[in-house]
């Protein structure tokens, strides 16, 4: 392994060269360009480094774009390798009554700058209640896609107190498990991507979890971009314990994919509804991973029901 270039922090993320980074900034600019509304970007500092977000509504600055943010504010947490102008497809109908905040995850490919290792679950949710803090947010939903997902479930294990609710849709490794024959499927394209680097294995890879669909340009470039051009530098998903998923008080909405590849859906979702007693747990038929990209419409509604019924009762269950 070749040492660490001078003044560079170990374990951070980081981008694999200034032409890497100019091809990702291109994209990410490019998908937030489809954006409804052009939304404030902040840069909150926490103790892992200056996390970038993309905020609709009143900002704690009291600034307003977009939005009336009547109801209790959303704070979405994106899969891996997309950062927040993923959710173009979504934020005109979260931010029609919410103001929204969207990270760029530390430690993952985006605007936010990490100066220090987020080695743990722990330390994950020390950055996320950093964030938080920083944008002085109290009874936030908080919504997480696949890692972001487990990002969410995390925070409502380790550091709830700043939660109205918690979304997980189709979380990675916090409850279920990752079918076998998807890894052995993708094996042979992670090696090309890896070592060829291809980016037609990229594409493959892509519609194994998209339900046999790539995203439409420019959020396929910008998939592809992440997974390509970032060093990214996060800690594994790993499983959450019966007592982790015991201590969730926090209302949850759990959404499993019927045709992800990453969870058994009808197994996971038994297992939260045994185990968390204030979540609400669904498959959606035949839907694959990135269900709010494949079925915008349904993954608004779902959410915004949900968020409806919690803010309605005061923030309970």
């Amino acid at each position: 392994m070749s040492p660490e270039p001078r003044g560079r922090v170990r374990g951070v993320g980081r981008f694999r060269n200034d032409a890497a980074r100019r091809r990702y900034m291109t994209a990410y600019d490019n998908t937030l360009a489809t954006w409804p509304v052009r939304p404030h970007e902040l840069d909150v500092e926490t103790r892992f480094g200056a996390t970038h977000v993309l905020a609709i509504g009143t900002t704690s600055g009291g600034t307003t774009t977009g939005g009336t943010s009547s109801g209790a504010p959303i704070v979405l947490v994106h899969a891996v390798a997309v950062a927040s102008p993923s959710w173009s497809a979504n934020i005109a109908a979260l931010a029609e009554r919410h103001a929204v905040y969207a990270i760029d995850t530390i430690g993952d490919v985006g605007r936010s700058a990490q100066t220090a290792p987020v080695r743990t679950a722990v330390d994950m949710a020390s950055w996320l209640d950093d964030v938080l803090a920083a944008l002085d947010l109290q009874g936030a939903h908080l919504v997480g896609l696949s890692y972001g997902g487990w990002v969410a479930l995390n925070q409502a294990v380790r550091s709830a107190h700043r939660l109205g609710s918690v979304t997980a849709v189709d979380p990675v490794g916090a409850i279920g498990r990752g079918k076998t024959t998807f890894l052995l499927r993708i094996a042979p394209d992670a090696m090309l991507a890896s070592i060829a680097k291809s980016d037609a294995a990229l594409r493959r890879l892509l519609r194994l979890l998209n339900n046999g669909a790539l995203p439409d340009e420019p959020l396929l470039e910008l998939s592809i971009a992440g997974l390509r051009t970032f060093r990214a530098k996060q800690p594994f998903p790993r499983r959450m314990s019966d007592d982790d998923l015991r201590a969730i008080h926090t209302p949850v909405l759990l959404l499993f994919c019927g045709s992800s590849p990453v969870n058994h859906a009808v197994e996971a979702a038994q297992r939260s509804r045994s185990m968390i007693a204030s979540a609400t747990s669904e498959v959606v038929p035949g839907a694959g991973h990135m269900l709010p990209i494949e079925s915008p419409e349904l993954f608004d509604i779902r959410i915004l029901d949900f968020i409806d019924e919690i803010d309605s009762r005061g923030g309970t269950a």
